[in-house]
């Protein structure tokens, strides 16, 4: 409307045509007869084009719009109202007729080309606009145009009379609903489809076709139409003898008659049916058959407390129970929607048969399992995000959490059956059990709490996180590890008994997590353990705050990470796990804390004796020169003369304390700057006969100088450790006893010799003997090569 356009005469023709554009379509000298705005033509009639459809009113003359651009053509369009959504909006808007010479198939019903799909004609309209001198000029021009997603054919913007509801009166009212509603992600809720809402059009819920749920409303000769609300109505109504049972499917509806209320004739059923989305956003009242019955509790149900679909649904089914619940109730039909986003395969391609690049859920199902699927795809990335499948992951989901539970289960399962034990028939009270079960019941119901968050968050993903990395990292590798010499145990003692009870217990609950997320191990689980129905009839788990101890989880995470600490700088001085050490030295400032808890660590380790240092100096030399990436910029050439004040510092004092956060100062040129660890770079490293490991502000120090006793004690538990894999080898249940049989050197004999007690109980052999006669397996005892050969012996 706005912009200017000019009359201009170009080889003794006039033409219109947008100011700006007019050099580049005319590309000649021409003459400029007048200007005038876009909205000063509005209403100027033309001649008809092609005069090949007649009409019944005024229908040629200029419109404007907004969306007509001026970057390229003319500036100005032809307006087509039955083949566009603006065409035929700006239609409505001046009172053009529809005009469509176009059938259902796509093709002509007059003009010259009668007969042919609209797209194959477009050479010859060109032609026959050259032949009549109606063409300027034709010129190709990229752009984007809708095909199917199917079979990816041009498709054509096509108008038909139709039904409409008329949404846009209650367009406040669904932006005011939606914005009550939680959307999971929000963005989707308040851009996405709030965007759409602004912009909403009428409903247009008629179809053309001859299966689906048929429009309710009969239409008389006379113009007069009327609807239907029931069966009960239309079998009062009807001309016909029919009753409530009547299938009001086409064509059985299309037989039934009603008398029009104005000239008494015959009314017939229209014939088309209502939009499927219609159905589907009905589904609310419609499965409790409301308004017709359930008026008096149906808002026990209803709105729904969330509901998920796919993106696709954004401004489908999302919408449509909008739509109707709010044109009927006046309020939203959920409270939260969850946006299933696509599922891609691991580059971040949209998965296509064409593109070869599928997965057939079927055989992922008979190869990993259908909870390990279920599980992955939570596990990945939210519901809301799209996801990469990836095999990989797959099988790192089926290994670390599917492998590590049943191996839980398996391995109390085991020694329960064994042992003949019914956890369920004995019970320890919790205060008589000891600290490592209160500490993987603190853990467990810390866990449960947080799964509970997140689940009424609808954030899956982070609670089947944590549960997988409770079961990885705290249940098997922390609690079931350091207690298996309590199930080993031969008396079934107060403290066996615990540590059944409290296994059971978690297993159990922990069964009972898992159920919506993997429901057909833990249904395995629960009832073999339960001997009730299903889990799935059990009330879901929630956590009992009187068993969690944010203390204790402190205490045995800040155990957990010296442990790991240990273990770092053994594998730095390279020393085995199985090779025992003299000392463990950590910070005094947890001695209060964690003493009580040195024959864990000691066990851990395998080290004789944990200390707590409280002068760093004896063990450890700091060393401390600027972070020349955080200070030069600031200091400039300043930054020698900080490196000079660090050096002069007593870095052993300095250092710990910058590393605590404390800040110190510096004179550098008269004026003060902060020494921090943000702009100090410091480095620690051992002393000779010590090994160092730190992190975040923990250090351990270890004594790596090795005795004859210490390494007579390191070939003992090589020797055992390779036994127990010949164990495993060879089949032998948890219980069976052996005899075995070694060939070595004087080394080995020794250490053998002199911890002879103690490889027998660890391996459970009733008899260990040296013999050169045989054929043993060849293995290397830190350097020292061995015989070892086992067999089983009865007890």
């Amino acid at each position: 409307p706005d912009a200017t356009y000019q009359r201009v005469r170009f080889e003794g023709t006039v033409y219109y045509i947008e100011k700006h554009l007019a050099p580049r379509v005319l590309g000649g000298e021409y003459e400029v007869l007048d200007e005038r705005k876009g909205k000063d033509l509005e209403y100027m009639e033309y001649e008809q084009l092609m005069p090949f459809v007649s009409t019944d009113k005024k229908a040629f003359y200029v419109t404007v719009a907004d969306y007509v651009t001026t970057e390229d053509g003319t500036g100005i369009v032809h307006t087509a109202p039955a083949f566009g959504e603006d065409d035929y909006q700006t239609g409505r808007r001046y009172g053009l007729p529809v005009l469509q010479p176009v059938d259902d198939s796509g093709k002509y019903t007059c003009t010259p080309w009668k007969g042919m799909f609209v797209m194959d004609a477009d050479r010859e309209v060109i032609q026959w606009l050259a032949e009549n001198g109606k063409l300027f000029r034709k010129q190709k021009m990229v752009h984007n145009y809708p095909h199917c997603w199917r079979c990816h054919t041009p498709l054509l913007y096509y108008a038909k009379p139709s039904w409409y509801i008329e949404m846009t009166k209650l367009r406040d009212q669904l932006i005011k609903n939606n914005n009550g509603v939680d959307w999971y992600p929000a963005f989707v809720g308040k851009k996405r489809f709030g965007n759409w809402l602004e912009n909403l059009n009428d409903w247009a819920i008629s179809r053309s076709r001859y299966w689906g749920t048929p429009l309710n409303i009969w239409r008389c000769e006379c113009g007069n139409t009327t609807s239907v609300g029931s069966r009960r109505e239309l079998a009062e109504r009807a001309v016909e003898d029919i009753d409530e049972s009547i299938d009001l499917h086409r064509p059985y509806v299309d037989d039934v008659h009603l008398v029009c209320d104005k000239c008494g004739k015959a009314m017939t059923r229209v014939k088309d049916v209502i939009d499927c989305w219609f159905d589907s956003g009905s589904m609310p009242f419609a499965q409790q058959h409301y308004p017709f019955e359930h008026k008096e509790d149906f808002n026990q149900l209803f709105p729904a407390d969330f509901i998920c679909e796919g993106i696709d649904q954004t401004r489908g089914w999302f919408y449509s129970l909008l739509a109707i619940s709010t044109f009927i109730t006046g309020k939203a039909p959920y409270k939260a929607v969850l946006v299933n986003d696509l599922i891609l395969d691991k580059e971040g391609s949209k998965m296509s048969k064409s593109r070869g690049n599928t997965v057939d859920p079927f055989d992922l199902f008979d190869k990993y399992g259908a909870d390990t699927l279920r599980w992955y795809l939570l596990y990945v990335s939210p519901p809301w995000t799209p996801t990469r499948f990836d095999l990989d992951g797959l099988r790192e989901v089926q290994s670390k959490f599917f492998g590590t539970i049943k191996n839980v289960y398996n391995f109390f399962t085991l020694y329960a059956n064994t042992d003949g034990v019914d956890p369920r028939e004995f019970f320890v009270p919790y205060e008589q059990r000891p600290e490592m079960d209160h500490w993987i019941l603190s853990r467990f119901n810390s866990l449960q709490a947080s799964v509970e968050a997140d689940l009424e968050k609808y954030d899956m993903t982070r609670a089947i996180r944590r549960m997988q990395d409770f079961v990885n990292e705290d249940l098997s590798n922390w609690f079931i590890r350091r207690s298996r010499r309590r199930f080993w145990a031969s008396e079934l003692t107060q403290d066996k008994k615990a540590v059944y009870n409290t296994t059971y217990e978690v297993l159990v609950n922990f069964a009972q997590m898992i159920a919506p997320f993997a429901p057909f191990l833990s249904e395995e689980i629960y009832r073999n353990l339960t001997g009730e129905l299903s889990v799935h009839l059990s009330r879901y788990p929630t956590a009992d705050p009187e068993q969690i101890d944010p203390d204790l989880e402190e205490t045995m995470d800040l155990v957990r990470s010296l442990v790991a600490l240990g273990r770092a700088s053994r594998e730095s001085a390279r020393i085995k796990v199985r090779q025992p050490i003299q000392e463990i030295l950590m910070d005094g400032k947890y001695e209060s804390r964690v003493a009580h808890l040195a024959p864990l660590i000691r066990e851990e380790l395998n080290v004789k004796k944990v200390g707590f240092a409280r002068d760093l100096k004896e063990y450890m030399d700091f060393r401390m020169k600027p972070n020349f990436k955080v200070a030069g910029p600031v200091l400039g050439s300043r930054i020698r003369l900080f490196a000079k004040a660090l050096a002069a510092m007593d870095a052993s004092d300095v250092a710990p304390k910058l590393e605590e956060g404390e800040t110190m100062t510096a004179v550098l040129d008269g004026e003060d700057y902060p020494i921090s660890k943000e702009n100090v770079q410091i480095t620690i490293s051992a002393k000779k006969g010590f090994n160092i490991a730190a992190e975040n502000n923990l250090f351990v120090v270890l004594d790596t100088t090795l005795t004859p006793d210490l390494i007579d004690e390191g070939l003992a538990r090589e020797l055992v450790s390779k036994v127990q894999q010949m164990r495993k080898n060879n089949g032998y249940e948890v219980m069976d006893h052996i005899r075995i049989m070694l060939n070595a050197d004087d080394a080995v004999q020794k250490a053998v010799e002199g911890h002879r007690k103690f490889i027998m109980k660890e391996t459970l052999a009733l008899e260990m003997e040296w013999a050169k006669d045989f054929s043993p397996e060849k293995f290397n005892l830190n350097g020292h090569t061995t015989g070892i050969r086992i067999e089983k012996r009865i007890g």
